[in-house]
């Protein structure tokens, strides 16, 4: 009764156990999880404030910055930051900066010392930075610059428009791409001349670069990632490929690694590091990172080879098995350990997660001493663990050459133990080993100073206090704050500059005033560069040409750089804008150096303008320049006297024969029509004001002119067109001819004279009439003939038209039953794949069956032999037992003994 009872209570407590489990799984899946960014690129020595120990470690590529890291940059370091709600960030050396919060509609960082640039791609999310002397708010859209020193900062708009808010005044500044940056100290605020660090600038630039190439070869992968997650598009592009594979009852798309060693298998190139008391997989392959921290790794026994599933936005309810929602992790595996080995599972997409915080859905958060129980058998891929011994689990960068082979499932169930984590039960010297927070096996000899502490420990009381930060809040106090006027300039406020706090590891806690550490300027003069901004190319060349003077932009070489850093921020930012329509631009606004080369450059320059979104603020700045500039721009194409009168009509002259033998559609005749009365009109009227060089070759030109518009075929609608057009230009012609005032009357009036005298004496004779109206009748039949020659034209180019879309109607016909017979063959190609896979499964099933009854009839021989044996031995034992209890008279002498009573011997008795 009593083991009963027992047994009773421990099923009981299994049950509610279970009950608890899942009940914490589904408040786990409740929660939006954790947003972590990523460490994309460093430059030099980048080092990481581990807070559990107390201690700075050298951070790697792909490593994650969230939650509260802090971070410190060495001298000559540069390293890129991207975060998952589309902002990124950018930092230069002696930089220390700090992640407040992190949500998908506001990223909050603070700045305390050294130089950055932050990216916000996002229109649905904010930037807030805060600095010692005050914080910055950037919308969707923008990128700006700040140097923060040890006594001032300054903030430069490198595109769109940002708010300053100073600390100490409560004022607000708007900081404008193109106009005076920003100056504060802990006290007042002064106007800058917003140059940046060309040195900077240009690394920028190379970055830009390099994404801008990045998102060109996104191929189909992007159409699979959930969009926080699709810059990381490259690297599966240039690393694997997407499959269609039959996994579970159904064909699913996963990625599959092609540029890897044969045999491998996630989890196992790379290294574990303790983050936030989970283990977190720092990978050491291109691609190991999106893969490794969001979605989940399948095994597909059909291939013999691994997949990766991507996350989705919300997970499907009809395939749960095979859907994980979109989440962070630090490393979906479940462990295992027995004796001074330790291993990890891949955990399948519907096999929860354990931790010490909610990362991602379906994570279980571990309180720290409570115990949970987990069925080793329950893991789909306990066969696929990666075993090591323990103490490699902290070194290097590649498990590959410690893993042990040959270990199966049945004897991981029997000998190993399942963890929820991993701590001192699983690794006895767990709390001792300072190499677990170790991303890397570099070792750190400078370290910061220990007053760069305060600036961390202040920064997460107030996270702490402040509670959650989202976009509506930073929006909400910032609009509690009223604009202020911009600063005047003033020589008080000094430009930041900088002292490095990187000292040797056994002076950290001296008085920082005892250390003898170099100041410098994080801009120095040398290196000041105006930015090119996009206003600045929508001026004209002459205001251009002025403001060039000023900014010191004579240096061709440095423009070239500043023009292709401005570049590259457009096409970076270009995969959050908008397509707009191309705008027309006024040729007016021209300047006289080189007609052709400006109008390339205006045209590229108004086709990377129209690809970008403008906020309101900065449309309305763009309209009202642009009205400044035109202005003078007219003026001064109006007072500027044409080159060459004559070479100018010729070229429109033979442009205009060149544009006429050309056929045009009713719809191009027309507008062209419309054009040409509004070009043609001015044109007219200045070549009538002008006193003609020479009547008689002009009448030439003109008769030559006519002949060659005859011979171009018209269509109706056309010739329709041109002869309104050229009622509405001869009227204001002979009007103006009238009014035309004769250089020399009196040389005019002898021609006229002298014309009337000879037309007075001709007599016209009765054949001159008749071979006058047989030269009408001839130009009447050749008007006829070529009407009857341009209908037939018309009639050859529409039926030729109609057999051009008749072969066009065939090819896309053609073309279509192509793509039928390609579909046809797909389906009975996956049909007879499926038939395949069904027959092989099936064939499996057989031959496991077969193995099953062999193996079953093996142990039926077995046992059966068995108990033969063991009958054969009772049945000894039974004869031996009989024959001890025989009397010794009446036992059966042996043949040893009857030989001795034969020789007269006496037989031993028993």
């Amino acid at each position: 009764m009593y083991t009963a009872l027992r047994y009773l209570s421990l099923v009981l407590f299994i049950a509610f156990g279970a009950l608890a489990v899942n009940t914490s799984a589904l408040a786990a899946d409740s929660e939006e999880g954790i947003l972590v960014g990523r460490i994309a690129h460093i430059e030099g020595k980048l080092l990481r404030y581990v807070d559990e120990g107390k201690d700075w470690v050298a951070t790697v590529d792909d490593a994650p910055f969230g939650l509260e890291d802090a971070l410190y940059s060495g001298e000559d370091t540069k390293a890129e930051f991207i975060m998952p709600n589309r902002t990124w960030l950018r930092v230069g050396e002696n930089t220390q900066i700090q992640l407040i919060a992190l949500n998908p509609d506001a990223t909050t960082v603070d700045v305390a010392s050294g130089l950055a640039r932050l990216y916000n791609k996002s229109d649905d999310a904010v930037i807030k930075v805060t600095t010692p002397f005050g914080y910055v708010v950037a919308p969707g859209g923008t990128i700006f610059d700040l140097y923060v020193g040890d006594d001032s900062l300054e903030v430069i708009a490198v595109r769109g428009d940002v708010d300053f808010v100073h600390s100490a005044t409560g004022s607000r500044y708007e900081v404008q791409e193109g106009s005076p940056s920003i100056i504060a100290d802990r006290k007042t605020t002064a106007e800058g001349n917003g140059t940046v660090d060309s040195a900077w600038d240009d690394w920028n630039g190379q970055r830009d670069n390099i994404w801008a190439q990045r998102q060109q070869n996104r191929g189909s992968s992007v159409e699979y990632l959930p969009e926080p997650i699709r810059d990381e598009a490259y690297a599966l592009e240039e690393n694997g490929r997407w499959e269609r594979v039959y996994y579970e009852g159904d064909y699913r798309n996963m990625w599959r690694p092609t540029r890897v060693d044969p045999g491998w298998r996630p989890y196992t190139s790379g290294r574990w590091s303790v983050y936030y008391g989970d283990n977190c997989w720092i990978p050491d392959e291109p691609f190991g990172y999106v893969t490794h921290h969001y979605g989940s790794w399948v095994y597909v026994e059909s291939f013999h080879t691994w997949y990766w599933v991507p996350p989705v936005t919300r997970a499907v309810a009809r395939v749960p098995g095979i859907s994980i929602s979109f989440g962070w992790y630090p490393g979906r595996v479940g462990w295992i350990h027995s004796g001074p080995s330790i291993g990890w599972v891949p955990l399948a997409p519907d096999e929860i997660y354990y931790g010490y915080r909610p990362w991602g859905h379906r994570t279980v958060v571990v309180q720290r001493g409570t115990a949970i129980s987990i069925n080793l058998s329950r893991y789909r891929y306990l066969d696929r663990a990666v075993i090591i011994p323990r103490d490699h689990m902290y070194r290097g960068n590649r498990y590959t050459p410690y893993v042990q082979p040959n270990i199966g499932r049945a004897a991981i169930i029997n000998n190993y133990r399942p963890s929820t984590v991993i701590n001192n039960t699983v690794i006895n010297n767990f709390d001792t080993d300072r190499s677990r927070f170790a991303l890397s096996d570099a070792k750190v000899a400078r370290k910061p100073h220990a007053t760069v502490m305060n600036r961390i420990n202040d920064n997460q009381k107030r996270s702490r206090d402040a509670g959650r930060i989202n976009r509506a809040r930073i929006e909400q106090d910032l609009t509690r704050v009223k604009v202020t006027a911009q600063p005047p300039p003033t020589t008080t406020l000094r430009a930041p500059t900088l002292a490095t706090k990187l000292v040797d590891a056994d002076k950290i806690n001296k008085p920082i005033n005892t250390l003898s550490l170099p100041k410098q300027e994080i801009k120095p003069k040398n290196r000041e560069r105006q930015l090119v901004s996009d206003n600045d190319q929508r001026r004209s060349p002459r205001v251009q040409g002025e403001a060039g003077q000023i900014q010191n932009t004579a240096n061709q070489d440095d423009n070239r750089r500043m023009r292709s850093a401005r570049d590259a921020r457009n096409q970076m930012m270009e995969p959050t804008r908008t397509e707009t329509p191309p705008q027309k631009t006024d040729p007016k606004q021209l300047g006289t150096r080189d007609r052709g080369e400006l109008d390339q450059t205006k045209d590229a320059t108004n086709q990377e303008e129209n690809r970008r979104i403008r906020s309101p603020r900065e449309t309305q700045t763009q309209a009202t320049e642009q009205r400044s500039i035109e202005t003078p721009s007219r003026l001064e194409d109006n007072r500027r006297a044409p080159r060459d009168r004559g070479g100018l009509e010729q070229t429109r002259d033979a442009a205009s024969q060149e544009e006429s033998r050309r056929i045009r559609s009713p719809r191009e005749t027309q507008t062209q029509a419309t054009d040409q009365r509004a070009v043609d009109t001015p044109t007219r009227l200045e070549d009538n004001r002008r006193a003609p060089r020479d009547r008689s070759e002009l009448n030439q030109t003109k008769d030559t002119t006519s002949q060659e518009e005859n011979r171009r075929i018209r269509s109706p609608r056309e010739t329709q067109t041109q002869a309104t057009e050229q009622r509405a230009v001869e009227t204001p012609s002979s009007l103006e001819d009238n009014r035309r005032v004769p250089r020399d009357r009196s040389e005019l009036d002898q021609p006229k004279d002298t014309a009337s005298q000879e037309e007075n004496r001709r007599i016209r004779s009765p054949r001159d009439t008749r071979n006058q109206e047989a030269e009408q009748a001839t130009h009447q039949q050749d008007q006829t003939r070529r009407i009857e020659e341009s209908q037939r034209q018309q009639t050859q180019e529409m039926q030729r038209r109609q057999q051009e879309d008749g072969q066009r109607q065939q090819a896309l016909e053609a073309q279509r039953r192509q793509q039928e017979e390609s579909q046809r063959q797909q389906a009975q190609e996956m049909q007879r794949r499926q038939q395949e896979e069904s027959q092989r499964q099936q064939a499996q099933e057989m031959q496991r069956r077969q193995q099953e009854e062999s193996q079953r009839q093996q142990a039926q021989e077995a046992q059966r032999r068995q108990q033969e044996e063991s009958q054969r031995q009772q049945q000894l034992q039974r004869q031996q037992q009989q024959q001890q209890q025989q009397p010794p008279n009446k036992r059966k002498r042996t043949p040893q003994e009857e030989e001795l009573l034969l020789q007269g011997q006496p037989v031993p008795t028993q």
